[in-house]
């Protein structure tokens, strides 16, 4: 019996002795294990998908500066345009005095705050040029379109219009006044040819400004649409209203 024991004893241990420990099996390396569950990396998006990105999330509004500027020219233009009508709707005599008297004095000052808006036409370029503009609002092509014209119509009545009444004056010889301070002289050793296209300086400035009535109601109209549809029109473009 005893026998027996010993060489089944002796079976058991030879067993054990092939077949290999589980302690002594080697280990995965951390470093092959970390690589078989790293996720596969994202694409990094392109440069101008991340520029528009960050555009989205960060402009909301136009600049301070050109937000001013925009209610300065805003105030310039609605003056210019005022005394204008003023003065073609007057028939006599006025607080202001006589009908000339009255024509004359509103006419100093159209042309007078003409002189400040012409002296910021550079500096209201370059700041709408340099200044990041907020992402589009809500709406149609159409009216993404529309809006781009209107706004492209503004900056060619600031051009044109000063260009043409500045021409008018210099070349009529009579200049342009500032508000009785001072007068920017005209040309001195004025021609007939000089007299011939001042007035014609003179039909092309009053042809297009027939038409630059129509641009400030388009706009106001195109602003109270897009502030009843729930859109932040104001806050754009209105200083410390979006604080």
């Amino acid at each position: 019996m005893f026998p027996r024991l010993r060489v089944a004893f002796g079976g058991m241990r030879a067993a054990s002795a092939v077949r290999p420990s589980l302690v002594s099996l080697p280990r995965a390396r951390p470093a092959l294990l970390h690589v078989a569950t790293r996720p596969t990396p994202k694409p990094s998006p392109g440069l101008f998908a991340r520029l528009c990105s960050g555009a989205a999330h960060v402009e909301t509004s136009y600049s301070s500066a050109l937000q001013y500027m925009h209610w300065i020219y805003a105030s310039g233009f609605l003056t210019v345009m005022g005394t204008v009508l003023a003065s073609q709707q007057t028939t006599g005599p006025t607080f202001l005095g006589t009908k000339g008297q009255t024509k004359g004095k509103l006419m100093l000052i159209h042309k007078s705050f003409a002189v400040i808006l012409t002296a910021l036409v550079v500096p209201r370029i370059a700041l709408r040029a340099l200044s990041k503009a907020p992402t589009a609002l809500p709406g149609s092509m159409p009216e993404h379109l529309a809006a781009n014209l209107s706004h492209a119509a503004f900056y060619g009545f600031m051009l044109f219009m000063p260009a043409t009444g500045i021409a008018m004056g210099y070349y009529g010889g009579k200049g342009v006044p500032f508000f009785g301070v001072y007068t920017f002289p005209g040309k001195a050793d004025k021609t007939k040819e000089d007299g011939q296209f001042a007035g014609s300086m003179f039909k092309w400035h009053k042809w297009a400004g027939s038409y630059l009535w129509y641009l400030p109601p388009i706009h106001v109209a195109a602003a109270l649409q897009h502030y009843f549809r729930g859109h932040a029109i104001f806050s754009r473009i209105v200083p410390g209203l979006a604080k």
